[in-house]
């Protein structure tokens, strides 16, 4: 067994193996602060060494990354890796993906790692984590903060980010990340200029991200000017106590937290008069007919917590018990 972990140390590289020593190390201090209970924390150090098993039976990479790619959200990164693998570029370009949604929660000194756990202890306390999710994200996501910070400075990075308050907000916390090097970095503004509107990235089909890959890579290299705006914009975002961005006139708002409760109002009662006024109508269906009227990319988990904000305000009723989507129904109270 010794020799066979032996050998699988010898296989891995030296970013995959501070990748799971960084995984490993803040499981332990997320556990020392209370964060992770000791049971779980036996289960995820199993999950460490299963995934060490795995990448080190892995045969290392043959080329040299040639670029990076940063996004924001897994589904845009799943949609790039396979347009870069239709363009047969995966084994010479590598993605950094963030998770999470950043137009919602605290953005405070989130280039630290005090800032990130305020976030995440934010998210934790005021949206519903059904699958423990947030952890999941928060471990993530300084597993590509510290991957972001290992970039070597010959290699160019390419952020892509739509116009939208999250991709924007991701495009100047990256920035502040890198502006200590000296990289090429261009950004690839992936929000169509034709019939079809995204609200962020994660809606773009592969085909249609490598199209864009092959018209606009490489071709908008950000000046020392504009590397200078997104800057001063990130500290101004930074010394916001907004929880809520929205996009308008093509610059990041902060809002306060309650600022779509009208719509999420108006659309309820648009449903309530579809039903008897005394009918509770489920949750995820409230939500999607909220998205469906929603241009801003702010997440289910979000439009809950106004929900459930406004149950508290006496706004909403509520029946079931809200510790999954399915298990509870809500109506407006004015209705009945």
């Amino acid at each position: 067994m010794a020799e066979e972990l032996k050998k699988n140390i010898s296989r891995l590289t030296e970013q995959e193996a501070k990748s799971i020593l960084l995984n490993m190390l803040i499981t332990i201090e997320m556990q020392q602060d209370g964060g992770v209970p000791k049971d779980e924390f036996c289960e995820r150090m199993i999950d460490f060494f299963d995934d060490f098993k795995k990448r080190g039976d892995q045969p290392p990479r043959k080329h040299d990354v040639q670029a990076i790619h940063i996004v924001f959200g897994l589904s845009v990164a799943g949609s790039l890796k396979m347009a870069l693998k239709q363009a047969g570029k995966a084994d010479q370009e590598d993605i950094i993906a963030f998770p999470g949604i950043l137009s919602i929660g605290p953005l405070s000194r989130l280039e630290t790692k005090e800032g990130r756990m305020k976030r995440y202890k934010w998210l934790k306390e005021h949206l519903n984590d059904y699958d423990d999710e947030l952890k999941e994200q928060h471990i993530r996501f300084e597993e590509e903060i510290h991957r972001l910070d290992g970039i070597q400075e010959h290699v160019p990075v390419i952020i892509w980010a739509g116009d939208n308050a999250h991709e924007q907000t991701g495009l100047r916390f990256a920035l502040k990340l890198l502006h200590r090097k000296t990289n090429d970095i261009f950004h690839i503004n992936t929000s169509s200029k034709g019939a079809v509107v995204y609200r962020h990235s994660g809606e773009i089909l592969p085909e249609k991200l490598g199209v864009l890959y092959e018209k606009r890579a490489f071709k908008s290299r950000l000046a020392q000017g504009g590397k200078h705006r997104f800057l001063t914009e990130w500290e101004e975002l930074s010394r916001s106590k907004n929880v809520l961005r929205t996009w308008k006139n093509k610059k990041i708002k902060g809002v306060e937290e309650n600022f779509f409760d009208a719509l999420i109002i108006d659309r309820a009662a648009k449903l309530q008069e579809r039903h008897s006024k005394k009918d509770f109508i489920v949750w995820p269906r409230v939500v999607g007919e909220v998205l469906g009227h929603l241009d801003e990319y702010i997440g289910d988990e979000f439009i809950e917590y106004r929900i459930r904000e406004l149950i508290y305000k006496g706004v909403f009723e509520i029946k079931g018990v809200p510790k999954a989507m399915r298990y509870y129904s809500v109506r407006l109270a004015s209705f009945i």
